[in-house]
């Protein structure tokens, strides 16, 4: 258990993190996928800049079936993905939006996962930023809430962080890759705000 003053600690590092962010070259990365195992695949990528320009905005056709309970989040099915573009080609538009750039994703740790299981299902060199960041985490300090049996900060869905923090969220569509990266941005916008 921390003590409240590593709480404060961590709560201005993250929101230091946030104010940093906002200044530099960065993108943020969000997936839809056929659910969550280690053969699921992306179904949706949305990539955007700081600005919150689009970069990247696609379905992707994947090569097994999309799970159901995936479908009731995102919301998308086999009849969505009509005519959507395989991975593969997919592929070289997600590594020049990706590739060597800072990267930032609300769980990263999933996306990425999911990115390189794709890319490993083709054959494809994995997509190599310059640095794979967590907004999620970071909100999770911002937060402050200590999850003990875990020994580390509770993590928050996406929907949950904005809520927490007052973030308009009424003109975007959770779990569409693209608005999910906006709401991330927003976040990190809201975070960056903290500091003194």
């Amino acid at each position: 258990m921390l003590d409240p003053d590593q709480i404060r600690q961590a709560r201005a590092e993250a929101a230091q993190w946030a104010y940093d962010l906002l200044q530099s070259d960065f993108v943020i990365f969000d997936s839809e996928t056929t659910g969550t195992g280690f053969q699921d695949e992306l179904v949706q990528v949305g990539v955007i800049d700081g600005r919150g320009e689009t970069v990247l905005d696609t379905l992707v056709k994947p090569t097994r079936p999309i799970d159901p309970g995936a479908s009731r989040v995102h919301g998308l099915s086999a009849v969505h993905l009509i005519g959507a573009p395989a991975f593969k080609t997919v592929y070289p538009d997600l590594a020049a939006a990706l590739g060597g750039k800072r990267v930032v994703a609300y769980n990263v740790d999933f996306d990425r996962r999911i990115l390189y299981q794709s890319c490993a299902l083709y054959d494809l060199p994995r997509v190599e930023a310059a640095a794979w960041e967590c907004a999620m985490k970071r909100y999770a300090a911002y937060f402050g809430s200590w999850n003990s049996m875990k020994n580390d900060f509770r993590w928050h869905k996406l929907e949950a962080a904005c809520a927490n923090e007052d973030v308009n969220v009424y003109d975007l569509n959770a779990h569409s890759a693209v608005d999910d990266c906006r709401l991330t941005l927003r976040l990190i916008q809201k975070m960056a705000e903290a500091v003194d």
